[in-house]
């Protein structure tokens, strides 16, 4: 009995809810039908000026009066239509394509609504205004000078801002438009650009201020400008103190360890590109054979600096090398005990040069007990094909004296045969 109670309520209660359904089904329906409508009413509408940014430019003219006027409408139509709209989705338009002249001019504006709105569906009841009065002025322009200000260096003091030429920045000119006593107020565009925190090349879009003659700032509400942003490239350098070093070339008789040098400069303060410069740390001036010189000597070295680096320490481009030999003797000799190496197979060597004197230099102890019997003079003819007379240096040898070598290069003449 209790459970067929319960059946009996949810019929019922299942038999209203489906009544009220089908009665708002149908009163949609009904309204549908019978072409119930609804008003509403829009404020503050924006007028947008068709032609404004091309046609009036194109003629030398622009938009001086009316930019700000604004339209409140009411309109009709179907509930399910209005109902669905918004104030940004009714928007008025005005057509200036008709103008060719200065002057003032009362024009017809349009109303516009989103495109999945039926205009026809829409009836506009009433608007504050009929007409959209706009005033067209001359357009005047004038080309003003950019410049870019740099307001504040980088702060590590391991990175300096490079100025003068290598800052540059495109365009160097902008166009302004407007009405010439607007146009007129500006003398100059500047960029400000802070390297604070800059540790590399600074390239990038900036914006910019319009400057009267005595530098305030001009309101640009009112002009029209060619370019928005100036692109501008600002070189920030790492600097860098870099040691010169040079590597020497030993050999017997020429030893590091008996020789005392020093650099007249030492080392110089370059700026550069921080990734290449980053990874450099040295200024390599060159090899220097220490058996080249017999005695204390000076040379002058050319600083080659890394590409893309300037000199910050001064006009320096070379440093002198100060060579001086200690603990070393030398001793003269005339050799005759010349020979060949290098000769391939049939190839004959005649020595035209008989005898050549050589300077030797090494410990006094072991210096003293060379003879010529010791020393012999070998010269490589490995790249000589053709049969012909030469003049070719040679290497100087001293058989069982490790510590005893040439100063100085030789040269002999020498005949080959096959």
């Amino acid at each position: 009995m209790v459970k067929a109670r319960m059946n009996e309520k949810f019929h019922k209660v299942l038999y209203i809810i489906l009544s009220l359904l089908v009665a708002v089904v149908f009163w949609l329906y009904v309204d549908e039908q019978q072409g119930n409508k609804t008003t509403q009413l829009f404020t503050d509408i924006p007028i947008e000026f068709i032609g404004e940014e091309d046609t009036l430019p194109n003629r030398g003219l622009m938009l001086s009066g009316g930019q700000d006027a604004t339209l409140d409408v009411t309109i009709s139509g179907p509930r399910s239509v209005i109902s669905g709209l918004r104030r940004g989705d009714v928007r008025a338009q005005v057509n200036l394509s008709n103008i060719n002249a200065v002057g003032s001019y009362p024009q017809e504006y349009n109303l516009v609504y989103p495109d999945n709105v039926n205009r026809s569906d829409i009836t506009l009841e009433s608007a504050s205004r009929t007409y959209i009065t706009v005033q067209v002025s001359t357009l005047y322009s004038r080309a003003i000078p950019v410049s870019v200000n740099v307001a504040a260096a980088p702060a590590d003091e391991n990175y300096m801002y490079m100025g003068g030429e290598s800052l540059t920045y495109e365009p160097s000119v902008i166009t302004l438009s407007g009405l010439v006593e607007d146009v007129d107020k500006v003398e100059s565009c500047r960029v400000t650009v802070d390297l604070t925190d800059a540790t590399s090349t600074v390239s990038q879009e900036f914006a910019y201020e319009l400057l009267d003659a005595d530098g305030n700032v001009v309101d640009s509400d009112k002009l029209r400008v060619s370019d928005r942003r100036i692109m501008v490239t600002v070189p920030v350098f790492m600097t860098k103190e870099i040691p010169l070093t040079v590597q020497f070339k030993e050999s017997a008789g020429s030893r590091l360890k008996n020789v005392t040098w020093n650099l007249e400069h030492e080392s110089i303060t370059v700026a550069g590109d921080p990734i290449s410069l980053e990874s450099i740390n040295e200024i390599p001036l060159g090899e220097v054979d220490l058996s080249s010189y017999i005695a204390d000597t000076e040379l002058d070295l050319q600083i080659k600096l890394p590409a893309g680096c300037i000199n910050l320490t001064g006009d320096i481009d070379h440093t002198t090398l100060h060579l001086s030999y200690h603990g070393l003797t030398t001793r003269s000799f005339a050799v005759t005990n010349i020979s060949a190496t290098g000769r391939s197979q049939g190839q004959n060597f005649d020595k035209i040069t008989a005898t050549v004197n050589v300077q030797l230099r090494g410990p006094a102890e072991d210096l003293s007990q060379v003879t010529a019997d010791d020393i012999r003079i070998v010269v490589d003819v490995s790249e000589i094909t053709a049969n012909g007379t030469y003049y070719e240096p040679g290497k100087v040898l001293v058989d069982g004296y490790s510590e005893v070598g040439a100063v100085g290069g030789c040269t002999v003449a020498f005949k080959i045969t096959s």
